[in-house]
C-alpha cells in the first residue's frame, strides 16, 4: 500500500514504523526529513529520488503534491473483542452502514480518534475501503484508530448488544436530541450511506433512532454525514463525562 502526505506519512513513522516497507523522499528535501528517518532507524529503507519520479509512483492520487511517500503493509482489521477491550465501563463505537465517500471516511476516522471513540465498524461490501487515500484524508489517524471489517453488520451489532451495548441510529426521522439527552455508557452510533441513509433492516433493529436539530432550508435537506456524526459524538462526550 502507498500512503502520501506529510501528516499521514509522519504518523505512520511515529506510531507504526515496523509496518514501513520503504520510504521515498524528494531528494531536494533530504535535509528536512533525514532526522526523522534516522530517529526511527529507517535509513536503510529510504530512497531519495526526483520529484517527478515521486509523482509517477503515486500517479493515482490526484491531490499528491508532497515530498514523501511510504510503502507500508496493508492496514489490518481488528476483531470486535479488540475494539471493546480498551474500555470496559464507558465505551463508544461507530458503525458506518455502507458509507462510500473516501473523504467522509477519512474525516470520520480523524474525528473518532480525537474524541475518544474505541473503534469503528465497516461492512465488508458496498463501503469505502481503507486505503492510502484514507490515510491522507484522516491526517494519519488511521494509524491509531481500530477498525473492524464486518461480514454482516447486523450480526456484529447484535453481538455487541449481547455484551451491554445500545445502538443509536442517526436518521432524519428520529427523535430530536437536545441538551438533556443522555447516551448509555456503552453506546454504538450508526451512520448511514450519504444518499440513502441507514438500511431498513438495521434501522428497525436499532434500540434508538435519533436526529439532530437543524433549520429548514429549501433545497438543503441535511448535514454532511461526517459533520452530523461529529456533532453527535461531541454531544455524547459532553453528556457522558
Amino acid at each position: 500500500m502507498i500512503i502520501s502526505g506529510d501528516n499521514a506519512c509522519l504518523a505512520c513513522l511515529l506510531h507504526n514504523p515496523s509496518k514501513v516497507k520503504e520510504v521515498l523522499i524528494n531528494k531536494e528535501k533530504k535535509a528536512y526529513y533525514l532526522k526523522t528517518i534516522k530517529k526511527y532507524n529507517l535509513i536503510k529503507n529510504t530512497r531519495f529520488i526526483d520529484k517527478q519520479e515521486l509523482k509517477k509512483i503515486d500517479k493515482d492520487n490526484l491531490r499528491q503534491s508532497n515530498d514523501i511517500i511510504i510503502r507500508r503493509e496493508d492496514y489490518n482489521s481488528s476483531s470486535l473483542e479488540e475494539i471493546c477491550s480498551s474500555n470496559k465501563e464507558n465505551s463508544i463505537i461507530v458503525a458506518l452502514d455502507q458509507l462510500t465517500d473516501h473523504n467522509n471516511l477519512g474525516n470520520i476516522i480523524r474525528t473518532c480518534l480525537l474524541i475518544g471513540v474505541n473503534g469503528i465498524i465497516i461492512p465488508e461490501h458496498s463501503s469505502a475501503p481503507i486505503t492510502g487515500s484514507t490515510a491522507n484524508t484522516s491526517a494519519g489517524a488511521i494509524e491509531l484508530l481500530k477498525f473492524h471489517i464486518s461480514k454482516n453488520l447486523n450480526r456484529s451489532l447484535e453481538d455487541l448488544k449481547k455484551i451491554g451495548y445500545w445502538t443509536y441510529a442517526l436518521d432524519m426521522k428520529g427523535k430530536l436530541i437536545n441538551k438533556n439527552f443522555k447516551f448509555d455508557k456503552k453506546t454504538i452510533i450508526i451512520l448511514g450511506n450519504e444518499a440513502n441513509g441507514i438500511r431498513k433492516n438495521i434501522l428497525n433493529n436499532s434500540d434508538f433512532i435519533i436526529s439532530l436539530p437543524q433549520d429548514e432550508i429549501k433545497g438543503i435537506d441535511s448535514y454532511n454525514a461526517a459533520n452530523s456524526l461529529a456533532m453527535t459524538l461531541l454531544h455524547h462526550k459532553i453528556n457522558i463525562s
